[in-house]
């Protein structure tokens, strides 16, 4: 689905027929498009439920980790914030580094952050948030899903406390 708000101007990927104001050509995918429909209807009906679930997880989540990890702090509000949504910023370490180090675990997340010239820039959005350089450069986003479990959590709680200390130790 794309949403366009108005007055954004768009180039077609594929030129010919006309289709949808002639930004698409070709026969509509009628599966494709009821498989869609069909999938929103159903998160629909579970988003309720799913999202106290997470809201739940993500808690219990960011708990773990202020016990297990001194000196993390949370980025943005502690409560309105998205269900699926934990970001954490770990005083005295690269988050690529840590990232790296999770990344071996098979734990994926994201630092937010993209490398130009050799130098990792800071998140806009942490710097408007008023995140300090330091904190900011060691901040981490982590998403929940659908599948993610408890065990799930536990596990990422547990290594990223080693990664954490054992970074921490070498400076």
């Amino acid at each position: 689905l794309l949403y366009v708000r108005e007055g954004i101007k768009l180039q077609p990927l594929i030129h010919g027929g006309g289709q949808e104001y002639g930004l698409r050509s070709g026969t509509e995918n009628v599966p494709t498009i009821a498989g869609f429909a069909k999938a929103l209807e159903l998160a629909q009906n579970e988003k309720e439920v799913e999202n106290k679930r997470l809201s739940r997880l993500r808690n219990y989540f960011i708990s773990g980790i202020m016990k297990k990890i001194p000196n993390t702090s949370l980025n943005g509000h502690p409560t309105e914030r998205l269900p699926n949504n934990v970001h954490l910023a770990f005083e005295g370490v690269e988050a690529e580094t840590v990232l790296s180090y999770l990344n071996q675990k098979g734990i994926y997340a994201s630092a937010g952050s993209a490398c130009t010239a050799n130098e990792i820039t800071v998140s806009h959005v942490l710097k408007a948030m008023k995140v300090p350089k330091e904190l900011a450069r060691g901040s981490i986003r982590f998403s929940l899903g659908r599948y993610t479990s408890k065990t799930d959590v536990d596990n990422v709680v547990k290594v990223l406390a080693e990664v954490i200390s054992s970074l921490r130790k070498i400076i």
